[in-house]
């Protein structure tokens, strides 16, 4: 058990036990939950309602470089065996999946969705809607757009000359852009709106918006409005994907066009 200072017990949320550790800087808004075994650093702020599961560590200090506030969004979950590193500022209503890492200094938005076993390394910027699939790792200086998808195992690297760091450059991708699993992104490579990057694929240049690429090294293949799918007995486009998300979803922060006039 990590012992717990004394005077902290206004610092910790209501249900959390005596055995989570909560540090005398920490801010845990009463209203959120802090469960056993869940470790709470330095100036790191839970807010209303998020939950902190056992085995979790937020804002654990570095020896290797500076340190900062570390924040966690309001209604936010952060699964079993979490580890946040300082300066992490993340969105409300994120859903982090058990064994995840989120680096330091990354700036995650809103309704973030991260699958169990990633990892995200530092500096990396993540919009809100974003979802990261199971054993994805996302290298530093990355951008992912908002409603961007990334599944399974893909992999996003930064260093084309390893160990070097002669050339490192984060890839960018795209909002509403779709990488399959299995793939690979290489340094500086941006993958653009609503593209598709299908399974294995090894990108190495940018892909176009609304473009399939797919192989090793990825090729274009098609615009990915002209894909076509048998559903229910009809032929209809999967893509743009926006179009079939569930009713009551918010898509408005792609950008400028719609849903209805992307059809």
């Amino acid at each position: 058990m990590v012992p717990r200072s004394s005077d902290m017990t206004e610092a910790h949320g209501v249900g959390a036990p005596p055995a989570a550790y909560i540090d005398r800087s920490a801010a845990v808004d009463r209203r959120a939950m802090v469960l056993s075994g869940a470790w709470i650093g330095p100036d790191v702020e839970v807010q209303e309602g998020a939950v902190i599961s056992p085995g979790a560590v937020i804002g654990l200090p570095r020896n290797d470089g500076p340190t900062g506030p570390t924040v966690i969004g309001a209604g936010s979950r952060i699964g079993p065996a979490v580890h946040i590193e300082p300066g992490v500022r993340l969105g409300a209503r994120c859903d982090i999946g058990h064994g995840s890492t989120i680096g330091s200094f990354c700036c995650v938005g809103a309704n973030v969705f991260l699958g169990p076993g990633a990892t995200i390394m530092s500096h990396v910027t993540i919009e809100d809607y974003v979802r990261l699939l199971a054993g994805v790792y996302v290298c530093e200086q990355s951008i992912l757009r908002s409603h961007c998808q990334i599944m399974p195992n893909a992999i996003l690297i930064n260093d084309q000359y390893p160990p070097t760091a002669l050339d490192v450059r984060g890839p960018e991708i795209g909002k509403c852009a779709v990488v399959g699993v299995n793939a690979v992104i290489w340094p500086g490579v941006k993958v653009g709106y609503h593209a598709l990057v299908g399974a294995q694929a090894e990108v190495k240049h940018d892909v176009p918006d609304y473009v399939l690429v797919r192989g090793q090294p990825a090729t274009a293949v098609c615009d990915v409005r002209q894909i076509r799918m048998k559903h229910e007995g009809k032929w209809i486009t999967p893509y743009p994907w926006m179009q079939w998300a569930p009713s009551g979803t918010d898509v408005r922060g792609p950008g400028p066009r719609s849903p209805a006039s992307e059809e």
